[in-house]
């Protein structure tokens, strides 16, 4: 299965307007290549630059880098509020009144996977949104306005994040009496 990133980025009004962003491609043999959007599959990535894509080998490529967009560049350290999942409710219901569908939680919790890469999540939740994604920038952008500490994922990190997704609450830390 291929995971598309497309760099489209909602701005904060109303109607959503997007705007078009680019992705940085760093070769291992070379410098970096600015492309559209990137898939990812299992051998390799497809890149899009205007009507044409086309493949590189796995092997080729060092990073890909996501654009950031202004306020994020600007960003002050992160949050040091504290918080609680008897606060999510506010944040459910923000996500059903802008889209009209539930808050996409892949994870409320603690999860036996969290408990087996011994990671205290009890107070922390996963959204299955791609950060970058329309409903995912106006996620952030509530939590900001919010002052809900958070933390975005672009993919996958081993023993740390399954996928891209936005983790609400503190950093979760090691528990080693797992």
């Amino acid at each position: 299965m291929a995971i598309t990133f497309s760099c489209a980025y909602a701005q904060a009004k109303d109607p959503v307007v997007e705007e078009k962003g680019t992705v940085t491609i760093m070769l291992v043999d070379g410098g970096p290549m600015v492309v559209d959007e990137v898939s990812e599959s299992a051998d390799g990535y497809w890149y899009k630059r205007g009507n044409m894509s086309t493949f590189l080998d796995r092997a080729r490529v060092k990073s890909i880098e996501y654009p950031k967009l202004a306020a994020e560049a600007n960003e002050p350290p992160p949050s040091k509020a504290r918080w609680s999942l008897a606060e999510a409710t506010k944040v459910k219901d923000f996500f059903r009144d802008k889209f009209d569908r539930p808050l996409p939680l892949s994870a409320f919790g603690q999860s036996d996977l969290h408990t087996r890469w011994g990671l205290d999540h009890r107070n922390g939740m996963d959204v299955g949104l791609h950060p970058d994604s329309v409903e995912g920038r106006a996620l952030i952008e509530f939590l900001r306005a919010q002052s809900i500490p958070f933390l975005v994922f672009r993919g996958p990190i081993p023993g740390v994040a399954t996928g891209p997704h936005i983790h609400i609450g503190n950093r979760s830390p090691r528990s080693y009496g797992h």
